[in-house]
């Protein structure tokens, strides 16, 4: 008899296409959680009875990239490199976030994603890297998302991520110009750029993790992510702490 798979949720995005509200999704965040042996089911905006029917179903929560957090939320001011803002999804993802900590779900955040879940949790953005660092690393990196590296990050040993890479210095993608300020509660950093912005994170019981970078892509050429998403799943599966 085959193993049950676990279920897990993968928010989506909101976009305006040709006049119309669309919700968006890279293809390469479901492969990914299929490759690693999860079952993909796609979250949409949602109301409350929506949300906690859905993690009544799901094993664990993916939270995708996409537009950028209204200040708000953040006690930011309405910066002018902000980019679109779509509060209704901000509301209902953090949401999400909340019912699912409280739950105890295992999530996994990347890039927007690891913003929800630091500023759901109390923490702080920077509003817009160029303009609040005096030397920052390029992180919004318009070309190829496949197999694009852009920078390098520093991982800290006592780390899940140094689980999986065994060093403490590689490359990433980037695909942002917000990041983490402040942590939120319970969360600590775990890998940073050479400018100092905050790339990856986890929670001090090793349930929740967020990462500034995107494994879904890098995994089509480094085995490291795709096992990195295969512990997110497993921890899913088990319902157990990633360590």
């Amino acid at each position: 008899m085959n193993e049950k798979k676990p279920i897990i949720g993968v928010t989506s995005n909101l976009e305006f296409v040709r006049e119309n509200i669309s919700y968006t999704l890279y293809y390469s965040y479901l492969d990914a959680i299929k490759k690693a042996g999860g079952i993909p089911i796609v979250l949409t905006l949602g109301n409350e009875e929506m949300i906690n029917t859905w993690l009544d179903m799901i094993d664990g929560v993916l939270l995708t990239g996409g537009n950028d957090i209204h200040p708000k939320h953040y006690d930011g001011g309405m910066h002018p490199e902000l980019g679109l803002l779509t509060p209704k999804l901000d509301e209902s993802d953090m949401m999400i976030v909340k019912k699912a900590y409280r739950k105890g779900l295992p999530m996994l955040g990347i890039c927007r994603g690891s913003h929800l879940i630091n500023v759901a949790l109390g923490g702080t953005l920077l509003s817009d890297i160029n303009s609040e660092l005096s030397e920052p690393e390029n992180h919004l990196d318009k070309g190829n998302r496949n197999s694009l590296l852009s920078h390098k990050i520093k991982i800290e040993r006592d780390s899940i991520l140094y689980t999986i890479y065994e060093q403490e210095e590689v490359e990433v993608n980037s695909f942002h110009h917000q990041a983490i300020d402040t942590l939120g509660e319970g969360l600590k950093c775990s890998a940073h750029a050479l400018d100092g912005i905050k790339e990856a994170f986890e929670s001090d019981d090793g349930n929740i993790m967020g990462t500034q970078f995107h494994p879904e892509e890098l995994r089509k050429f480094d085995h490291r992510m795709h096992d990195f998403l295969r512990l997110f799943i497993e921890n899913c599966k088990t319902g157990k702490r990633m360590r």
